[in-house]
């Protein structure tokens, strides 16, 4: 029975999966590392940690299906799903001329500024987006400010899963997805944009060529075989980024299916046949890995990172943490959280936003601050559920995943927020299964992505809403709402990013 691979790059770690023709999990695999943050506003990684959890994962899954007398000679395909627009400068052989900026990086702001002056309109029309921080295309303007010798001797700028995919396979490329949303690209065309590369002056060769998610667009080499534990040969798909690649895992492949997960950041996702230029700037566009489609994606980037966050500093993990939150009523009574520790995205992205709590009083406890924080994570992905509905897009099954449904509290918690009942995806890796999912359809194990999603992706116990606290959330949530709008003037006068 022929099998495939799905490997995810998280920002904290690496998850692998592999699947079987039924769309059965057979085994799994996590490994985790670090990331590294020099300056106020730099985050970086180093990218062996990644190749080494790479490894370590893919060799965990093999000994699994070994033990279950299977071999990874029936493996038919690998695909790859990674954290999008982080930026690896490599020579002509690979090597990173520099650390690996990662998505989460903000120093790049002057540089944005700068770059929507200049082609705002192209950036609106093409790319669909004001450029910011997180964008690849950031990056690269920074690094040729400021690292002039990196941007000349280097040959690629990879995304960073496909500087993994060069280390399996010795070829240089991207896909759809991961290209979308880098602001160097022409969403529509699915292709990268000259013009937006033309107008800022940036090398159009630093841009390797894009794929379709699933197509096959290498093999696994002699040396990566060895490291990996997998068979020399196995065809490697062009996999996509993380979030697409979580909803085709998460089965958003057709209209009206909509998914909410709470992992190191937070999304929301919604199918889209086409893009609505109504949602500039509120939500990201981004070529599906189902090809010919699109989505949207809300994003609230340290969802799940805030929760982490405090526990570090409180020296406690994250599963007592909210055990305690139990302890503190629905609203905390009055304090909220603003969970933008590195800056604020759906709907109003500001590279410049910070977090905090705000209403804190003599009578809040550990578990008011634990529960707020819960609860400002609901709010903030709740505005992309309305831009959603905003420009008309239907949310007529909702799912919900990641770390975020892991916790009983935090479920509850979300469907009172949104008002709305959901349904909790079987596994939690989904970006790690889409990732198999693309490889199936790619190799031919599966005969299409509905097929796919049919027999892999689950759906789990329903979580219903309670109506009278979600009468008493709408009201605390329109009250967040007024929060940005009321701070945004003090976070512009902000300017610690960088030395």
């Amino acid at each position: 029975m022929p099998l495939v691979i799905g490997i995810d790059l998280g920002t904290s770690s690496t998850k692998t999966i592999a699947l079987d023709e039924n769309g059965d999990v057979l085994a799994t695999a996590s490994a985790s590392y670090e990331m590294l943050t020099p300056h106020p506003g730099w985050v970086e990684q180093d990218e062996g940690d990644w190749w080494t959890a790479i490894c370590k994962t893919t060799r965990a899954v093999a000994a699994e299906l070994w033990a279950q007398g299977r071999s990874v000679d029936e493996i038919r395909g690998v695909s790859l799903s990674g954290h999008m627009n982080g930026a690896v400068f490599v020579d002509g052989a690979g090597n990173p001329l520099r650390a690996p900026i990662l998505w989460l990086d903000r120093r790049s702001q002057a540089e944005c500024d700068s770059a929507n002056a200049h082609a705002a309109e192209l950036l609106r029309t093409r790319a669909m987006h004001v450029m910011n921080p997180i964008n690849t295309l950031a990056k690269v303007l920074w690094v040729r400010a400021h690292e002039g010798e990196v941007y000349e001797n280097a040959r690629y700028v990879l995304i960073p899963k496909d500087w993994v995919r060069f280390r399996m396979t010795g070829t240089f490329g991207t896909d759809v997805s991961d290209a979308s949303v880098s602001a160097a690209a022409d969403v529509r065309a699915r292709e990268w944009s000259g013009e937006i590369l033309d107008a800022l002056e940036v090398r159009r060769d630093l841009f390797p060529d894009i794929s379709e998610s699933p197509e096959v667009i290498g093999t696994l080499t002699s040396r990566a075989s060895a490291e990996m534990g997998l068979a020399a040969n196995t065809p490697v798909c062009a996999g996509g980024g993380d979030v697409s690649c979580l909803a085709v895992g998460s089965g958003v492949i057709a209209p009206g299916v909509v998914n909410v997960g709470i992992g190191t950041a937070g999304h929301a996702l919604a199918f889209a046949e086409r893009l609505d230029p109504a949602a500039y700037n509120r939500l990201w566009p981004m070529c599906h890995s189902v090809p010919g489609a699109f989505f949207w994606l809300g994003c609230s980037y340290t969802c799940g990172a805030s929760l982490a966050w405090l526990g570090g500093q409180l020296g406690e993990d994250v599963t007592s943490l909210t055990r305690e939150a139990e302890d503190a009523p629905p609203g905390s009574e009055g304090l909220f959280f603003l969970p933008w520790l590195e800056g604020a995205a759906t709907p109003h992205p500001d590279a410049r936003a910070r977090g905090g709590w705000i209403g804190l009083t003599l009578r809040h406890t550990k578990a008011h601050l634990v529960r707020s924080l819960m609860e400002g994570v609901a709010f903030d992905l709740r505005r992309s559920l309305e831009c959603f509905e905003d420009i008309g897009l239907p949310i007529e099954d909702l799912r919900i995943g990641e770390g975020g449904a892991r916790s009983a509290l935090w479920r509850q918690i979300q469907v009172d927020v949104f008002g709305r009942d959901a349904r909790i995806l079987e596994v939690q890796d989904a970006s790690a299964l889409g990732a198999a999912l693309i490889a199936g359809v790619g190799v031919g194990v599966f005969p299409d992505f509905e097929t796919a999603c049919e027999r892999s992706v689950g759906l789990g116990e329903g979580v219903r809403r309670n109506d009278e606290r979600a009468t008493d959330y709408e009201k605390q949530f329109r009250r967040y709402c007024g929060l940005y709008p009321s701070l945004k003037g003090w976070f512009n006068e902000n300017t610690t990013t960088a030395p």
